[in-house]
């Protein structure tokens, strides 16, 4: 099935459709007009999106093109974790990632990957970064800014989109919203005094 997928949880634009991929910089105001030059007309058979963790904004700018591509086509986005990318890129069979969750916290989550799988082995978990220590098997797309743990650093690349949504491809999201690490920071309002 050829799967149209966008991840822009991270500092780039990700995209894989075909066998082809295109990488922009994640603050390209025109990387709408550039899909779809770029998709020379052709139309995919399948959606899916990167959720996150990562740019907020990104994300969910993500989900709306694809849903409002996916309006024209008939087709539905599917959602994956962005982290399951990192998870491939690492190597290694038993992975964590570990990432920046702000707020002196971390974000983490596990994965297996096997020769035809990719697999969440549980929940997104948030960890206070006081008395956190790494593991050979932790890696991380925030090393640089987590340079006190002393993380193996990896990035999300397109060329290993399309790999991992076929990996995952069971496990797939069907109503794609943004992974939440933190709930909402909300005002309260005073009661007006009598």
């Amino acid at each position: 099935m050829q799967t149209l997928i966008l991840d822009r949880s991270s500092s780039q634009t990700l995209m894989a459709f075909q066998g082809e991929t295109l990488t922009l910089d994640g603050r390209d105001d025109a990387w709408v007009a550039k899909l779809q030059v770029w998709l020379k007309g052709r139309r995919p058979e399948a959606l899916a999106v990167g959720l996150g963790p990562g740019s907020f904004a990104g994300i969910r700018a993500a989900i709306a093109c694809l849903q409002g591509l996916g309006i024209g086509w008939g087709l539905k986005p599917k959602g994956f974790p962005s982290a399951a990318v990192l998870a491939l890129a690492s190597g290694l069979p038993q992975v964590t990632v570990i990432g920046d969750a702000r707020r002196n916290t971390l974000w983490s989550v596990r994965f297996s990957v096997t020769e035809n799988s990719l697999s969440q082995e549980g929940p997104f978990h948030i960890l206070e970064r006081e008395g956190f220590t790494a593991t050979p098997d932790m890696v991380s797309p925030d090393a640089n800014r987590l340079a006190a743990y002393a993380l193996r650093a990896v990035q999300p690349t397109a060329d290993l989109l399309e790999e991992t949504v076929r990996r995952m491809q069971g496990a797939q999201i069907e109503d794609p919203v943004p992974f939440y690490l933190h709930p909402a920071v909300g005002a309260t309002r005073a009661e007006p005094s009598r």
